[in-house]
């Protein structure tokens, strides 16, 4: 691939991010770029490789998601080049990301992580943010992996219950 289109594809992910006010996973953004047909998964998976390595974005996994976070070197990156991106692309990926705004700030404002503890059980820890902000940070213990695995599994569709459970039981 050219040196410009590697800029440009690049561009096209950071205007993406910087379209919201959240992290996004590499499969939000993956979705648009891969099956709008624009570059190929490993192109994709290189170009987010790349792009955390120049400190344009940074990564953080979290269960089986990878978010990433638009650093200031990404900002400066397109503040440069973002005006040579086409208005048509910036309708479509403003389109993509207006569209799709709920389910993306649901899917990264919801999170859920496990890790073992010393004395062989798991903390899993369960999050709902709202502008990256905590609402609810729920850490509970755990027998085994097979159950921390299930918790997480079971948090993103029995979240606002248990939300609503706890502040009905405090307030």
């Amino acid at each position: 691939m050219t040196n410009k289109l590697t800029v440009f594809f690049k561009t096209m992910i950071l205007y993406m991010m910087g379209r919201v006010d959240f992290d996004l996973t590499a499969t939000q953004i993956g979705e648009f770029m891969v099956i709008e047909d624009y570059v190929s998964f490993f192109t994709f998976q290189q170009l987010l490789y790349d792009m955390e390595q120049d400190g344009m974005v940074s990564a953080r996994k979290e269960g089986h998601n990878t978010f990433y976070h638009l650093e200031s070197n990404g900002r400066n990156a397109l503040a440069y080049f973002g005006a040579n991106l086409q208005a048509d692309i910036r309708t479509e990926i403003d389109a993509y990301v207006n569209g799709k705004r709920w389910e993306l700030s649901d899917q990264t404002g919801l999170r859920s992580d496990y890790t073992l503890n010393v004395n062989g059980d798991y903390s899993v820890r369960l999050q709902a943010l709202e502008n990256r902000l905590p609402l609810l940070d729920l850490t509970v213990t755990v027998p085994d992996e097979e159950t921390a695995v299930e918790v997480c599994d079971h948090w993103k569709d029995q979240n606002q219950d248990i939300y609503a459970y706890i502040m009905r039981h405090l307030l």
